[in-house]
């Protein structure tokens, strides 16, 4: 009996991985529709060149959408609108086995799933710790489960691969708390290389988190990285756009720990370059293109580089 009762155990073992696959795949992509005209936040469009950063001839497409925080609907207040807003960023990645980043798509074959403009309010609240009666999952970003539509004359394409993640800018003074998704440009800055010698001092012996990149999950040793509290987005730096226009650079502190068959989605845009007045201009997504590194022309050791040297995409008309 307790052979067979083993045995059934470990049936059940190996079944349940092609269970999830059956309910990922099953699962129902969602769309957004960019809107020609938003009437309550603002929207900006870039388009980033890979090829220095990742080797290779391909664009990423950020659709940055600007909200008004709930202090700044609440008071109405001038003083709150670059203190207090919240970012809904979807990055189109771009299709490296193909020649297009998007597709022609019928409408009313998607039509039952599509998501509205309070659908998406509901998300980014939800993924911004703003209801504080919900319980909140780790996860807070979502890689191909919501993808974007634009419309181009009269006809309608969607992306074929698409981040959606979201932060909430609030600017104060660094006393105070930032969780994972904030944009504080009133951080003291430090950067990543500051970060590992701070790390290194307290935690002898560990791999700092953002170098684990690579590393198996059943050799890598997360000491001094206490996933659920350590998340966060630290200011790296503050550049001068050509413009003569101050934007903020930051990098997320957080580990790699997914398999190297799965995406390290909790990476999302690694580093990014936020523009007060104009969303997010740039970034890095390491997380997609070494799962993809051996259609790259670079290695682990370019990439390991081009985090300690915190390297970053950013829209033309801003370099």
């Amino acid at each position: 009996m307790r052979v067979q009762n083993v045995t059934r155990k470990m049936k059940c073992w190996f079944l349940l991985p092609l269970l999830l696959i059956t309910v990922n795949s099953s699962a129902q992509v969602k769309y957004f529709i960019i809107p020609d005209q938003a009437e309550d936040y603002t929207i900006n469009h870039y388009k980033l060149s890979t090829e220095k950063l990742y080797g290779v001839k391909k664009n990423v497409e950020l659709f940055s959408l600007t909200f008004p925080g709930s202090e700044t609907i609440k008071r109405s207040m001038k003083q709150y609108v670059d203190m207090d807003l919240d970012i809904v960023l979807f990055s189109v990645l771009p299709d490296l086995s193909g020649k297009s980043d998007w597709i022609e798509i019928k409408m009313d074959s998607i039509k039952s799933n599509i998501i509205t403009h309070s659908n998406l309010i509901r998300l980014l609240s939800l993924n911004t710790f703003s209801d504080y009666e919900q319980q909140y999952r780790a996860k807070n970003k979502y890689f191909d489960e919501y993808q974007v539509i634009k419309k181009i004359d009269n006809k309608y394409f969607a992306s074929k691969h698409c981040l959606l993640q979201f932060f909430a800018v609030r600017n104060r003074p660094s006393v105070f708390q930032n969780v994972f998704g904030t944009i504080n440009t009133e951080q003291e800055p430090i950067t990543i290389i500051e970060m590992e010698q701070i790390f290194k001092k307290r935690y002898r012996g560990s791999i700092f988190p953002p170098y684990s990149i690579g590393e198996s999950p059943y050799s890598y040793s997360s000491g001094g990285f206490d996933f659920l509290r350590d998340r966060r987005e630290y200011l790296s730096k503050v550049i001068k756009l050509r413009n003569d226009e101050l934007a903020y650079q930051f990098w997320t502190y957080t580990n790699w720990h997914e398999h190297r068959h799965e995406f390290e989605i909790d990476r999302g845009i690694d580093r990014f370059v936020y523009l007060p007045g104009q969303g997010i201009i740039g970034g890095s997504f390491d997380f997609y293109f070494y799962f993809h590194r051996k259609k790259l022309p670079i290695g682990y050791a370019d990439f390991m580089q081009n985090i300690k040297e915190e390297k970053v995409m950013i829209a033309d008309n801003y370099k």
